[in-house]
């Protein structure tokens, strides 16, 4: 068990050094003269041919029922396409700032449906550690020029609900017991076919035009989606959405440092705060139950 969440922590931290580099290599493929549907169509769909062609290499069983075919069907593309698509809406309405603040809602969005729905009882170390991440991440993208607008919380918020769907759909019964590959494999041939049929409705997919076009859509493809969506999956069926979406928290973080790094963006003390705290709530994360229990019941005997 306890080898168990070191191991899925570990690759949830992973797939979140990945996801949070997403931003830079995005702005570098849009000077590079790309579009959103451009980047999203080849970045899912050389994901998955590299992904599926794997699978058939390597012999692993993929098939599954017609529902549950389904049912991945419109988990990748309602729930981890859901998640771009609004976000990359939101933009175009509020800051990038106010936009994460709110789609980094879905940790407390899915520990209070596992608490108060699915009726798994409190975890305090799960309460502690929404807390620090939750101050941590409002630290790392608050800035002084945040401009709220209705529509732009709308979108952000959605944003949300599908990541937490994505989340919790990874954890449904049959999703948990396929390989994490499989998967994965599932999810980026979905998020493919929508933008696919998107682009075709609308003729705004077309080639990148430049090497450097080609070099970050790949980056995007295998560093930024094959190998983070693996390691998120198999991360999720160890240790669970809630623990998982906590530690993914760390996103923010990451996506200001590489700015700072590549980009030469501003990185201020607020930030740096901001990323250790988050870092203490996965520290929080792994602290055994039984122990915080005792220190809380012990604490709580000498209050009375």
């Amino acid at each position: 068990m306890k080898n168990n969440l070191l191991k899925g922590t570990v690759l949830v931290i992973l797939s979140t050094f990945a996801y949070g580099s997403i931003p830079v290599i995005s702005k570098l493929s849009f000077e590079e003269g790309l579009n959103v549907s451009s980047i999203l169509f080849f970045r899912f769909f050389i994901a998955a041919l590299i992904t599926w062609g794997y699978i058939f290499l390597r012999r692993m069983p993929y098939k599954t029922s017609k529902s549950h075919f389904f049912y991945l069907l419109v988990l990748g593309a309602a729930g981890f396409l859901g998640t771009s698509a609004f976000i990359y809406m939101a933009y175009t309405y509020i800051s990038g700032s106010l936009a994460t603040i709110i789609l980094f809602t879905h940790p407390a969005m899915i520990a209070s449906y596992e608490m108060l729905v699915l009726k798994e009882g409190k975890d305090i170390r799960k309460i502690l550690a929404l807390i620090a991440s939750g101050i941590g991440m409002i630290l790392v993208v608050w800035s002084n020029n945040i401009h709220i607008n209705v529509v732009g919380v709308i979108f952000s918020l959605l944003s949300a609900l599908c990541y937490s769907f994505y989340a919790l759909g990874l954890s449904e019964k049959r999703t948990k017991v396929m390989h994490s590959v499989v998967v994965a494999g599932y999810v980026a041939f979905s998020c493919s076919l929508a933008y696919f049929i998107q682009g075709m409705m609308n003729h705004n997919i077309f080639l990148p035009s430049t090497s450097k076009g080609w070099i970050y859509i790949l980056i995007q493809a295998i560093f930024c989606t094959v190998i983070p969506n693996i390691a998120f999956c198999k991360g999720v069926q160890l240790i669970g959405s809630s623990t998982s979406v906590i530690i993914s928290t760390f996103e923010p973080a990451v996506a200001c440092v590489t700015g700072f790094f590549i980009l030469g963006e501003v990185l201020t003390f607020s930030m740096i705060i901001g990323g250790l705290l988050i870092l203490s709530a996965i520290f929080i994360l792994q602290i055994p139950e039984e122990r915080l229990s005792v220190f809380y019941k012990r604490n709580s005997t000498k209050v009375e």
